[in-house]
């Protein structure tokens, strides 16, 4: 007997041996039990997730004399009879190559008669978004009523490709991936049938290859089962898949953390002179940082990976702020798109995995730290530059000592002193335009443009006033203008004066104009 591929060998023959689709065969059990069969299916999903697998079960479940939990039994007459070559109550279409109208109206007159050793005939029609607009018209009339023993059962990877007039004729089922624990035990259950001796690691790691889908997993078992003669292995999988070792990826990280371009071109050089993918590479490094981003948001997820690889995680997770890692990950997910367009793949990596480095948008977010951190300081009113000192450590102890002795003595003036240097008058009364801005009161906000100049006197913060009128106003608004600046700036009170002129006739409105006053 010639040799069968695994996903041929391993093909489901019952709904029990179907994987990661328990909603779609749970569903179509109790159709079967309770005899509430449908006359049309849609199977959507990805490939390798079973939609064809399914549809031949069903087909045969619908027949079977003496099913077992809604699956055929292969035992009885019918099911002996319809897994012969010559039966044809179970119709498996090509749509890709039987697309034109012609074979669909062939098809039209062929479902007129009865099946010949079963209930049902049903039509299996795979690719089904392949049908033109014409064959979709022709279609559309039989699909809606069927003859009483025809079942069409339509397949397809791109639904959305399908007419809304077939869409809304059919009962739909989306069939979706499977995951990686679920392929892990198949790749084991068939590993053991074989004779196939393996690592437990290995099996997750032709899995995550599959992406889903069952027929590719157990390609991929396959290929990797004849490159290791049988034993397969972790590092045996990475050779044959091409994968980067996780020592390769960590020391990549480490260096793209740590802003180090040239050990980033060692170990992108020692990799393409072993005849690595650059594009696997890529992707690597892609799941890597994802790994990476996943622990730093939930340190307590389990990535199903041994405990010295995720310490490496870890470590970089450590050096890295969410942000950072988000963005790494989107720029090598973008990068992956675009390196199948390059004409030097090894070029492009390294162009793209430098970029890491100068990525402007962890420039922008260290910028705005330090921006974030200086405000903070400004906005601090106990806060006050100080230049370095040119003291030799000694002297600047005892210095301290000394300032330490007397500081009791100068609190008040002390603060009064930081106040004046930290804040000028103009600078608060800046402030307190903002303030009333913000409060409301635009009547009070127009008048205080009349004021004349602004000083601190004896811990008060005097206001000079041109106009009568305007001094009154203030006054009546004294309360507003006093809680701010005693709760801002620590200062007693505000006293309200009308004098026509003090020091140098200076307007506040035209240094607000001219840009002069900070409003905050």
């Amino acid at each position: 007997m010639s040799h069968l591929a695994l996903y041929r060998q391993f093909r489901p023959k019952n709904f029990d041996e179907v994987i990661g689709q328990n909603h779609i065969v749970e569903t179509l059990r109790h159709q079967i039990e309770n005899n509430t069969i449908s006359h049309a299916y849609l199977f959507c999903g990805t490939r390798g997730t079973g939609k064809t697998s399914c549809a031949k079960i069903f087909a045969k479940a619908v027949n079977c004399l003496r099913p077992k939990n809604g699956s055929p039994c292969g035992k009885c007459e019918v099911c002996k009879a319809i897994e012969s070559n010559a039966n044809f109550d179970i119709m498996e279409i090509d749509a890709a190559s039987n697309n034109r109208v012609d074979e669909i109206r062939d098809l039209r007159e062929k479902v007129n008669y009865l099946p010949s050793v079963g209930k049902y005939k049903v039509y299996i029609i795979d690719e089904v978004h392949m049908l033109t607009d014409s064959a979709f018209n022709a279609l559309l009339k039989t699909l809606e009523e069927p003859p009483a023993h025809i079942i069409f059962i339509l397949a397809t990877t791109e639904p959305e490709k399908l007419p809304a007039t077939i869409l809304s004729r059919c009962m739909r089922f989306d069939f979706k991936l499977v995951t990686v624990d679920d392929l892990a035990k198949q790749l084991e259950i068939v590993f053991n049938q074989t004779d196939t001796k393996f690592e437990p690691r290995a099996l997750e790691l032709i899995a995550k290859a599959g992406n889903g889908s069952v027929r590719d997993t157990l390609s991929v078992a396959e290929m990797c089962k004849s490159f290791s003669n049988n034993k397969i292995t972790y590092q045996s999988v990475e050779e044959c898949l091409g994968l980067t070792d996780d020592r390769t990826l960590f020391a990549i990280a480490s260096s793209v953390v740590n802003r180090d371009g040239g050990k980033i071109l060692n170990e992108i050089s020692k990799l393409y002179s072993l005849g690595k993918n650059m594009s696997t590479l890529l992707a690597d490094l892609c799941e890597f940082f994802k790994n990476v981003l996943t622990l730093k948001l939930a340190p307590n997820f389990d990535l199903k990976v041994p405990q010295n690889i995720k310490d490496n995680y870890l470590a970089i997770a450590e050096q890295c702020t969410e942000r950072q890692l988000l963005d790494i990950v989107k720029l090598l997910s973008d990068n992956l798109s675009q390196i199948k367009h390059s004409i030097n793949d090894k070029v492009f990596t390294e162009v793209s995995i430098l970029g890491l480095i100068y990525n402007e948008n962890q420039e922008l977010e260290s910028l705005k730290t330090r921006l974030q951190d200086l405000e903070n300081k400004l906005n601090d009113t106990n806060y006050q530059y100080k230049a370095p000192s040119q003291v030799n450590p000694e002297k600047k102890v005892e210095q301290q000592i000394n300032a330490s002795n007397v500081q009791s003595q100068q609190n008040v003036e002390k603060k009064q002193t930081q106040i004046n240097i930290a804040f000028s008058p103009k600078s608060i009364f800046g402030g307190l335009v903002g303030y009333v801005r913000d409060c409301g009161e635009m009547m009070l906000f127009s008048a205080m443009s009349d004021v004349s100049n602004v000083d601190i006197e004896n811990n008060k913060l005097a206001i000079y006033c041109k106009d009568k009128d305007v001094a009154d106003l203030l006054s009546s608004h004294k309360n507003i203008l006093k809680k701010y600046v005693q709760e801002r700036y620590d200062l007693l009170d505000v006293d309200i004066c009308l004098e026509a002129q003090k020091k140098d006739d200076i307007s506040v409105l035209n240094d607000m104009l001219n840009g002069k006053l900070k409003i905050e």
